[in-house]
């Protein structure tokens, strides 16, 4: 048997998340790939897992009092040269502590004192992992260095099926082998500063070899689309929605930076192009799509991240429509708009790599599946759109990217930019493959 881990020292923390008892599981799972694991408890763990059992799978003593346990405080030596630290499941009060610098109990105490990368698995109610402040907090860790892996979706112990459920132990194993076994970062780019992607004042020639060093779009046409579409309804009423652009936007001064030729399709929104993109503004989803078929000829990538209308109105009136005509209401005809995201997936000539997105509001891994396998994608991203600091005009949101086997990629919430660099990355890196 290959051990994938071995002699690697890993720090498992364990908080008081009701997901603590899958921590058996995979302290377990790490010992049997060759891991010398060293278990630290928070007294809530405790309270739902006892540490005797922990004690028993990892071979080791496990602290818990940072005070009782002074004889074991060689694990705050460990941690300055364990090779990985991976806090699972990480609870929203250990978060916000270890945001905060907090070493008030063993746990906390022995991450500020870790020198190796920290893997933080967040496990939740939903509320408490959308609330504002666990976001920042979250988002202070990732500035730090630290990896976050991205909630799972599912029954919760509150009864609701949505995000915060701790992933599989076999999922976050195979995420802690692949972080050891990486000499890369473990999304393409983890972090990317906001000041590195190309504006219109700075060309993406400049941004280049900062986004380390890559160039994985280099010699490839990729097509995006981007912001709402508007459908009228006469010369003043319309049918729009929320959608800002920012996140397609983003991609393509993303796949500008890492070397691609970029063409932007953008609904109406008041965003600045990046420089060296080609733009092209559209109003409808017919535009849409039209300049989507106008632009395909050559096209390695088609990345549809446009919020586009599902309904058009079946006739636009040439003058305004009165209220004084329709005292009783108003009935409108809607008719479909074409799905341009499968209008490219199930081409059958010269069809490029295509990726979708889903807006979500529940049960969105199920949905986003269902959209990957219907429209023919090669990927599709995940993003819930009805917490109020993602999503929508937000310049923060989180990604679950998926492929005909599953999850591809998680990605926690952050800015919209370092998203983007991460997606195209990855989406760059698989077109090399399938190219090679």
């Amino acid at each position: 048997m290959d051990l994938q881990l071995k002699d690697r020292k890993i720090i498992l923390g364990i908080t008081g998340s009701i997901a603590a008892y899958k921590a058996c599981t995979l302290c377990r799972m790490l010992v049997k790939q060759g891991a010398e694991v060293h278990v630290v408890m928070t007294s809530s763990a405790c309270k739902l897992v006892a540490p005797a059992t922990l004690e028993a799978l990892s071979g080791h003593p496990v602290p818990v009092d940072i005070f009782e346990d002074a004889a074991k405080i060689g694990h705050i030596a460990l941690a300055g040269n364990a090779d990985l630290a991976v806090i699972a499941p990480a609870s929203a009060n250990t978060i916000a502590k270890m945001a905060a610098g907090l070493a008030d109990n063993m746990l906390t105490a022995a991450v500020l004192a870790c020198t190796c990368k920290t893997v933080v698995v967040p496990a939740m109610n939903t509320h408490m992992l959308h609330n504002q402040a666990t976001a920042e907090n979250l988002e202070t860790l990732k500035r730090r260095g630290m990896l976050i892996m991205q909630p799972a979706t599912g029954d919760l112990a509150c009864g609701v099926n949505a995000d915060g459920r701790m992933p599989e132990p076999a999922e976050i194993l195979n995420y802690i082998i692949k972080i050891l076994k990486s000499k890369a970062p473990l999304t393409g780019i983890d972090y990317v500063p906001q000041d590195l992607l190309p504006t219109p004042k700075r060309p993406a020639m400049l941004t280049q070899t900062k986004l380390l060093g890559k160039a994985s779009g280099a010699g490839l046409k990729v097509v995006i689309t981007a912001g709402p579409t508007v459908e009228d309804l006469d010369p003043v009423r319309f049918i729009t929605n929320r959608s800002s652009g920012k996140m397609g936007f983003a991609l393509s001064a993303a796949a500008k930076a890492l070397g691609a030729q970029v063409v932007l399709i953008a609904g109406p929104v008041k965003l600045d192009t990046p420089e060296g993109i080609t733009r092209i503004d559209v109003r409808s989803a017919l535009e849409m799509l039209h300049a989507v078929e106008d632009n395909l000829k050559g096209c390695d990538v088609f990345i549809g991240c446009a919020a586009v209308a599902d309904y058009r109105a079946d006739h636009i009136e040439t003058q305004k429509i009165s209220k004084r005509d329709h005292s009783d209401g108003l009935t409108l005809k809607l008719v479909r708009n074409p799905d341009i995201v499968a209008t490219v997936g199930k081409l059958e000539n010269n069809r490029p790599f295509t990726v979708g997105f889903a807006a979500e509001t529940e049960n969105g891994e199920d949905h986003a599946k269902r959209k990957l396998r219907d429209k023919n994608l090669d990927l599709i991203a995940l993003n819930y759109v009805q917490h109020h600091h993602i999503g929508f005009d937000s310049d923060q949101n989180e990604l679950a990217v998926f492929d005909k086997d599953g999850i591809a990629a998680r990605y926690g919430v952050q800015n919209k930019n370092v998203l983007a660099a991460s997606l195209c990355d990855l989406i760059f890196e698989r077109v090399k493959k399938g190219q090679a």
